[in-house]
């Protein structure tokens, strides 16, 4: 099978055509950072409060690395698994517009949680219209996790459009509500597995409430979207999520992967009708005008690719800070 992109008559025999997956929930900045904690919380809230010393080791270090960068390494992490498009749960930021390894869902309102916000109304009131409204909530085990659905209904905030994030808390009473109101949620299995002990079960997830699969962030998740894939596989078997449809996102028809088949990492990204990621086998049918704007990604693991971005410079400025042991997704980096 051969395919025309930018031009150029790749042969990709051997491999699946795939749409580009969606990371439905990832804080971008945080991918070099470690997994952060030490137990199983009660809470979201009581985990932030024991991981988050900015003046210790190793938090200190990772801020000291410019957050454009740190930025662009979360999108590397999401391009290196086959994510075409992401949804980073904070505010959306110039450099997505910049020559970004991926598409940024920049149409959206937000805000973090009930804990950590203090105008929640006014956030979803600003919304824009036909746009999502993403919050963490039901992060916990506890009743105030179970609470928080009804919360966020006494405020307002809860229609068609509120996207919940995690809801690991909510009983049956609260699951009853979700649906009624046509809620969506995204599901962060080993986040809340690492952090609470426990995630959705099998019968919220083939409750018909509509769902997407997200990351969280390396502090409390590594790997990547692949390993999310894979453990919602061998915690509920094979299920289908809509993220297009809870983040109500227009097709992207030029925006596809190559792979040896789902769930596998891929060996042609393509955004944009533009190659972002390929392989070194694919990588031959390259010009050289086009090779020359490539360069190698290692990652401990996984199978060496070519990517558009200067990894090289990328790990030199990040090795500033943290040593020569930079790891994205857990995986140790080099060119």
């Amino acid at each position: 099978m051969k395919r025309l992109v930018e031009g150029i008559e790749l042969d990709l025999d051997g491999l699946q055509i795939l749409p580009g997956l969606i990371n439905a929930h990832d804080h971008l900045e945080f991918a070099l950072f470690p997994r952060l904690g030490q137990r199983h919380y009660a809470n979201a809230t009581e985990w932030a409060r024991d991981i988050y010393h900015p003046d210790q080791s190793p938090v200190r270090e990772h801020l000291q690395i410019p957050k454009s960068l740190r930025l662009q390494w979360g999108g590397l992490r999401n391009l290196a698994c086959g994510v075409t498009t992401v949804c980073h749960h904070n505010p959306y930021e110039a450099v997505f517009d910049d020559d970004f390894p991926v598409r940024v869902v920049k149409s959206y309102g937000w805000a973090h949680s009930l804990a950590f916000e203090a105008n929640i109304r006014d956030r979803f009131d600003a919304t824009p219209p036909g746009a999502p409204f993403l919050i963490h909530a039901g992060e916990g085990t506890d009743e105030d996790a179970a609470a928080e659905i009804f919360k966020l209904d006494e405020l307002g905030v809860l229609d068609e459009r509120t996207v919940l994030i995690h809801a690991v808390g909510f009983r049956s009473d609260g699951w009853k509500l979700t649906r009624k109101i046509g809620a969506g949620v995204v599901w962060c299995p080993r986040s809340n597995l690492f952090t609470l002990g426990r995630t959705l079960s099998q019968d919220v997830i083939a409750s018909g409430i509509p769902m997407a699969l997200g990351t969280d962030s390396p502090l409390t998740a590594e790997g990547d979207l692949l390993d999310e894939i894979r453990a919602a596989r061998e915690l509920v078997g094979e299920y289908s999520f809509d993220a297009a449809r809870i983040l109500r996102l227009s097709p992207q028809p030029d925006d596809w992967i190559a792979a040896p088949e789902f769930g596998e990492p891929p060996e042609l990204v393509v955004v944009g009708d533009r190659i972002r990621l390929i392989g070194p086998r694919l990588a031959r049918a390259l010009p050289t005008r086009i090779c020359r704007e490539f360069y190698p990604l290692k990652m401990e693991t996984r199978l060496p690719v070519l990517v558009r971005w200067n990894v090289p410079r990328m790990l030199e400025e990040a090795a500033q800070h943290l040593g020569e042991d930079v790891r994205l997704a857990r995986r140790r980096v080099c060119a």
